[in-house]
């Protein structure tokens, strides 16, 4: 879909806890690691994994995962994934629970500075896993990104479609970390079958976000 406008004809949706922290809080990102493989070989390759290795993932590495689901690719803010009149409702919390070089914990991810901001320190792996239903998979991963869907500014352009929208774009982002994870030789699989508000009495989402969908990913 073609963006309705530039990125600055609009003031930007609110992102809440991420841009309310300040800017010393932030932890910037190195440099994403390369992607060394062909799209038709990550197409080949990609497999949803539902059990990891108990090593870290290399933080340069969740870096590039990142990068895939929600990097900035132009001067004017358009992104790796498309988005409803490039309005990017969707924010990205990172569950770090094994990254070399980066604390166990919440993260808010901002894709403009590529930082991420501390929400909340060492949240428990099982907890997690038992918001997921109990999937195994979450218990044992090394890190996830968390989508939540903030309506406003989509509800006003797109009305009754607002919701559809926002899971497409999910799975637009999804479906990029899942070729960078491929890329990269790393295991990951979507997790849906998530609880909203068990995840929102665990973690430090806004009151106004509604998690959508959960990408995990590990050693293989």
């Amino acid at each position: 879909m073609k963006p309705r406008t530039t990125t600055h004809e609009h003031p930007p949706a609110p992102v809440g806890v991420s841009r309310r922290a300040t800017a010393a809080g932030r932890i910037a990102l190195p440099e994403p690691a390369p992607l060394p493989m062909r799209l038709d070989e990550c197409l080949k390759t990609r497999r949803s994994t539902r059990e990891y290795a108990e090593a870290p993932v290399p933080l340069q590495q969740l870096s590039a995962l990142l990068w895939a689901a929600q990097g900035i690719t132009s001067p004017g803010g358009l992104r790796t994934a498309p988005s409803a009149g490039a309005i990017y409702p969707l924010k990205s919390y990172v569950l770090a629970f094994r990254v070399q070089g980066l604390a166990a914990g919440f993260y808010a991810f901002d894709p403009e500075q590529r930082a991420l901001t501390l929400l909340a320190k060492a949240v428990g792996q099982e907890r997690v896993a038992k918001a997921c239903e109990d999937q195994q998979c979450v218990a044992e991963c090394a890190a996830g990104l968390l989508l939540t869907a903030w309506y406003g500014r989509l509800r006003r352009e797109f009305g009754g479609a607002t919701e559809r929208l926002a899971l497409i774009e999910a799975g637009h982002i999804g479906q990029n970390w899942h070729l960078a994870a491929a890329a990269l030789g790393l295991g990951s699989v979507s997790v849906g079958k998530i609880d909203p508000v068990a995840i929102k009495l665990l973690l430090p989402v806004p009151e106004d976000e509604h998690p959508l969908y959960l990408l995990i990913g590990g050693m293989r």
